[in-house]
């Protein structure tokens, strides 16, 4: 089965959106294209723009954030529903679209977790959830999602977004998107939801056999500049296999070294 795959990333990002995108194309034959967010990307957005399966589209996002939970991330995160709902009204998809943290690589055809007997399907975290401070209870996580159902998307991003809107206006703490797609899927009475397993389609603390991509995640640090940021996700123990992951072969390597010299002598 055919499928899209969407995406956002801006500059200090630009490693991890390389490897997601060449992971895809490398190992996925049941890709159509891969849409991209441009949150800042600056002047990686044409080496990507370049390639045969990317559309770049446009955000009111062109600053840098400066990591996690940071303003610049706040409004990256809260740009990635509302360019998702922009995808889904201008392309009328007739194939499942997957929405995918940019800091993840791909190792297998994500086509074998597609199921088109539910409208969505979303990712349930490998530990049940958890109950923030504020008592909201978050057991699905927004890293990876799929629609399959177009129309029925729509209603739902729409909601989720609306969500978002509410708790900012509440002063709700940040983060406010995984938060309010968990409030989202508990009020939903309209799509039929399918559950994926974290350690599938985005394991980051323990991966199995049955692992088809792995999640860089984030520590909620801000303190790294965007080389040690990357390298210290990249390479932590918590993300290697007994046969050891060969990120290096996913990266341009001569893009790499621009842009690590350009973070390095800032």
């Amino acid at each position: 089965m055919n499928y899209n795959v969407f995406t956002t990333a801006n500059k200090s990002y630009f490693p991890f959106v390389d490897v997601l995108v060449n992971s895809l194309t490398e190992n996925c034959s049941n890709l159509n294209r891969i849409y991209i967010a441009d949150c800042g990307l600056g002047e990686y957005r044409k080496y990507l723009q370049d390639k045969d399966n990317v559309s770049i589209m446009d955000t009111d996002v062109i600053d840098e954030y400066s990591g996690v939970h940071s303003e610049g991330w706040v409004k990256a995160t809260q740009q990635k529903t509302r360019v998702l709902s922009k995808l889904l009204t201008m392309m009328d998809f007739e194939e499942p679209l997957i929405m995918i943290d940019s800091d993840v690589c791909v190792l297998e055809d994500l086509a074998q977790v597609i199921d088109t007997e539910f409208d969505m399907q979303v990712t349930t975290m490998n530990t049940g959830g958890h109950t923030r401070a504020d008592g909201i209870f978050i057991s699905e996580i927004a890293s990876f999602l799929v629609i399959n159902n177009c129309d029925l998307g729509k209603s739902f991003v729409h909601n989720w977004i609306k969500q978002m809107e509410k708790f900012a206006e509440n002063g709700t703490s940040f983060p406010h998107e995984t938060p309010a797609l968990n409030m989202t899927l508990q009020n939903n009475k309209l799509l039929n939801v399918g559950y994926l397993k974290e350690l599938e389609v985005c394991a980051d603390q323990e991966l199995t056999p049955n692992t088809i991509s792995i999640h860089f995640k984030s520590n909620g640090s801000t303190k790294h500049n965007p080389v040690v940021n990357f390298e210290s996700r990249v390479m932590s123990v918590n993300n290697r296999t007994n046969s050891d992951l060969e990120v290096d072969k996913y990266l341009n390597e001569e893009m790499y070294d621009q842009w690590r010299s350009e973070y390095e002598t800032n």
